[in-house]
């Protein structure tokens, strides 16, 4: 929650200060990469809502818990920063089928320049920490800082073309972040679908030959996996020999349990059905 708190105050910050460069300036680059914080900043709020909810834990109406919620939130960020494309687009097309010349241009390229070292540091920062907590929403918004440092450099770029006398490459620097914005949000809405659609987020087969190492299991199959990667449950069948009894068997499948979380990283949770083999 911390780290997006810190990342929702510096965005508004910024957008507050680029939309007046863009006023000031008239640089369609400024605007887009304006659109575009100002939308993550909303966005940001979304991703509180989301890893609010999904720290709660489980009751009954969700016995699995509401980890859910943050991948939920996510693919919101992700519909939001298409929305963001279509505004860009909106902006920058008129631009460059009519270019225009732009006016205080050092200004707008200064604060541009610290928007990039601004964002930069947010980027090291929050990839740490989300790499650090295994969460989705903080490696999504870090990599979401390093696209907003790397439009600002873009957007200097294009100020300083347009101020030789380039036209054009303003409105076209405004639709390459509008290009870049985009496979974002696809970044974004896949990873989060891919959660949400339970794709298995660790090999299944690895999982398999692990539990089937463990002394006294004669077989393992029926292996799952949901969740996300830092975050993977698993669930599998092994069958054991009848005559054991049940102590020895919940035994085994304690050890099978112990061993996937030690041997396969990012798996937290593994529930194990035990049955006897077939003689």
């Amino acid at each position: 929650m911390r780290p997006l708190a810190v990342t929702v105050l510096v965005h508004a910050c910024l957008a507050a200060l680029q939309f007046a460069a863009a006023w000031a300036t008239g640089s369609a680059g400024i605007t887009a990469s304006a659109v575009h914080v100002s939308i993550g900043s909303a966005a940001h709020f979304f991703a509180l809502g989301g890893i609010w909810l999904s720290t709660r834990p489980a009751d009954r109406q969700h016995p699995y818990g509401y980890e859910r919620f943050e991948s939920l939130s996510a693919l919101v960020i992700g519909m939001l920063l298409l929305a963001a494309v279509a505004l860009i687009a909106a902006i920058a097309v008129p631009r460059l089928l009519q270019p225009e010349s732009l006016e205080r241009t050092t200004w707008g390229a200064v604060l541009m320049a610290g928007s990039a070292a601004a964002n930069g540091g947010l980027f090291v920062w929050l990839r740490e920490v989300g790499e650090r907590l295994s969460s989705q929403i903080l490696r999504s918004e870090a990599v979401h800082a390093l696209a907003d440092a790397l439009a600002a450099l873009a957007v200097v770029v294009g100020l300083a073309a347009s101020g030789a006398g380039l036209l054009w490459v303003d409105p076209l620097v405004a639709l390459a972040l509008g290009a870049f914005v985009a496979w974002r949000a696809w970044s974004v809405i896949r990873t989060a679908a891919a959660v949400l659609t339970d794709v298995a987020p660790v090999d299944l087969e690895l999982v398999r030959s692990t539990a089937a190492r463990v002394a006294g299991v004669v077989d393992c199959h029926a292996v799952r996996s949901r969740g996300e990667a830092g975050r993977a449950r698993v669930d599998l069948h092994i069958h054991v020999d009848p005559e054991l009894t049940v102590r020895e068997a919940h035994a085994i499948a304690q050890t099978v349990q112990e061993r996937v979380i030690e041997e396969l990283e990012g798996v937290v949770e593994v529930l194990v059905h035990v049955g006897g083999a077939s003689r």
